[in-house]
């Protein structure tokens, strides 16, 4: 009977291989967080237990060793729900963090022009100095100017509300803190981290209120980058209602004109990962949120969500318990569609012993990039998705092999000579020109300087089979 191969018209994620960021004995693995800078090259920054924070740049086969973020006699705030923050345009990366101890250690970045390969000096970021400033987070525009947000207190740990300075130059100052939260009623929930995003001139913060210990998600919005924020909208509306801090906050991007945001509620009595979507085409007004899909298990768990992506192009990761060990999840739509979202679920690690926890996701160029961390190797773990458009339904050759791969001088071999046709396929879905020569046993396949990962279909009166294969410089 024939195999067949079914690639439906809707994309696929191709996932490589789960490789190591470091060696965790060493430089740890606490709460990474991923940013890509020029020429899709991801960078990943973590914590190792103690406050130490270093960062990891991707060089093509693996990550460079790691660089020390901090001076010799600073240490970071770090847990496994809180740490430092990164982003990037092009080739600018800051990264923003607390300094302990906590109640007077300011909130720092350090910046980088070179892609994450060096990093300046620390350079303060708050002026809060009275009262704790913590829990920074930040995005950065479309000039490299990044915004801070964190969570400032008046003496002693009294008045918890989140402030945002903004940089034009690249990171090397900030303004004045400012908040911008003040219409909202009560405060922010006191140890809950919040996230900053940023859109063209369009700004929104992310955070969890406490309003007589209802812990909803709200969104605060600028619509002229970062000057003024004169709406807000509860974007959550579960109404959770929990008399401490779950330390858990929000991720969102602006999709189109949609703010979709992600976060985890014990709304309904159980950790679920939820998904948002706020209209932002004029102000803020909320349309949905959604469960997105749950474990199996009733008594499984969900937490920590992450998004990324483009347009109506959207990924998600979480993690999840089934009973008490963590995986991580995800899921993916490229069209917007919410149910596409929870239809499309799937588990990510391929390493099941122990948990895998805290994941991170960004998104650029048709590749996903996926950090999270790992407690069984205590590593943190990198993993690179490919999203690929391809539309095949036939019947597979049963023995078509090729070599090297990945290539040796952009050259391929395939072991069959007796096809009708062959087709390089980009992570697009286009059609790439490639060079064919013909030997007697074998066909040799020369990509000249397309470089990437590509779809290889070939076809012959038997059916087709693809195979991915990867071109490096």
């Amino acid at each position: 009977m024939p195999t067949h191969l079914l690639l439906a018209q809707s994309p696929t994620v191709f996932w490589e291989p789960e490789i190591p960021v470091s060696d965790g004995s060493i430089y740890g693995n606490i709460r990474p967080r991923i940013v890509v800078a020029a020429d899709n090259v991801p960078m990943v920054v973590y914590g190792k237990a103690g406050g130490a924070l270093n960062a990891s740049r991707w060089n093509g086969t693996g990550f460079d060793t790691p660089v020390s973020l901090l001076p010799a006699n600073m240490s970071s705030y770090l847990a496994s729900w809180t740490g430092p923050d990164a982003a990037s345009k092009g080739d600018t990366v800051v990264i923003v963090f607390k300094a302990q101890p906590i109640e007077v250690g300011n909130v720092y970045s350090v910046r980088s022009f070179d892609g994450g390969i060096t990093f300046s000096d620390t350079i303060r970021v708050d002026d809060h100095n009275l009262g704790v400033a913590w829990l920074p987070s930040l995005d950065m525009d479309e000039n490299g100017n990044p915004s801070v947000i964190y969570m400032a207190h008046d003496p002693v740990w009294v008045h918890p509300r989140y402030v945002v300075t903004h940089s034009t130059d690249q990171g090397a100052t900030y303004q004045g803190e400012m908040e911008i939260a003040l219409s909202i009623p009560d405060e922010a929930c006191d140890c809950c981290p919040a996230e900053y995003v940023i859109n063209g001139n369009q700004h929104a913060l992310l955070y969890r209120n406490n309003e007589s210990n209802i812990r909803d998600i709200y969104a605060v919005y600028s619509t002229d980058d970062g000057m003024t924020y004169p709406s807000f909208e509860n974007i959550d509306q579960l109404s959770w209602a929990v008399t401490s801090c779950p330390s858990t906050g929000p991720h969102g991007i602006f999709s189109n004109d949609k703010l979709i945001s992600v976060y985890a509620s014990r709304a309904g009595g159980t950790y679920r990962t939820y998904i948002s979507e706020t209209d932002a085409t004029t102000g803020l007004s909320y349309v949905s949120t959604t469960m997105m899909t749950p474990p199996a298990s009733g008594a499984g768990s969900q937490n920590y969500p992450r998004i990324a992506g483009q347009g109506d192009t959207l990924f998600v990761a979480w993690q999840e318990a089934e009973t008490s060990n963590n995986e991580i999840m995800f899921a993916w739509t490229t069209t917007g569609s919410i149910s596409e979202l929870l239809s499309s679920k799937q588990m990510v690690n391929t390493t099941t012993t122990s948990a895998q926890t805290n994941p991170d996701i960004a998104y650029k160029d048709g590749f996903i990039h996926l950090v999270y961390q790992d407690a069984s190797a205590g590593d943190v773990i990198y993993r690179r998705g490919i999203l690929g458009t391809l539309s095949v339904e036939d019947e597979m050759l049963s023995s078509v092999q090729i070599s090297p791969n990945p290539s040796v001088n952009s050259k391929f071999f395939l072991n069959a000579s007796d096809y009708s046709s062959i087709e390089l396929i980009d992570i697009q879905g286009n059609i790439v020109p490639v060079n064919i020569i013909h030997h007697s046993s074998q066909t040799e396949i020369d990509l000249g300087t397309n470089y990437g990962t590509f779809i290889l279909k070939v076809s012959n009166e038997k059916g087709d089979q693809t195979i991915r294969i990867q071109n490096s410089k």
